[in-house]
């Protein structure tokens, strides 16, 4: 089984799960991977649980100086933060 993820893969799974998490299904639409998720209605409490959501489906760890709001501000933050953690950066 390929377990590499594409970036592509990853935006699209943190966009479903903030879109859950919001329980805003049509956000999906106008989510880009630039949007301030502040500014979408995600607070600190979501932000936890889209993090565990995070850890629980990729198998990484956020260490406790990592858990900054700017760290989890825009899908694309996220996404080079996971792939980081994932040896898949640049």
């Amino acid at each position: 089984m390929e377990t590499i993820q594409t970036e592509q893969q990853i935006q699209s799974f943190l966009k479903d799960r903030i879109c859950e998490l919001l329980e805003r299904p049509g956000l999906s639409e106008e989510l880009t991977i630039d949007t301030q998720l502040s500014e979408v209605g995600m607070d600190s409490v979501m932000l936890v649980n889209l993090m565990v959501h995070i850890e629980q489906h990729y198998q990484i760890f956020y260490e406790d100086d990592e858990l900054l709001a700017e760290n989890f501000a825009t899908i694309q933050i996220i996404t080079d933060k996971i792939q980081e953690k994932l040896g898949l950066g640049d």
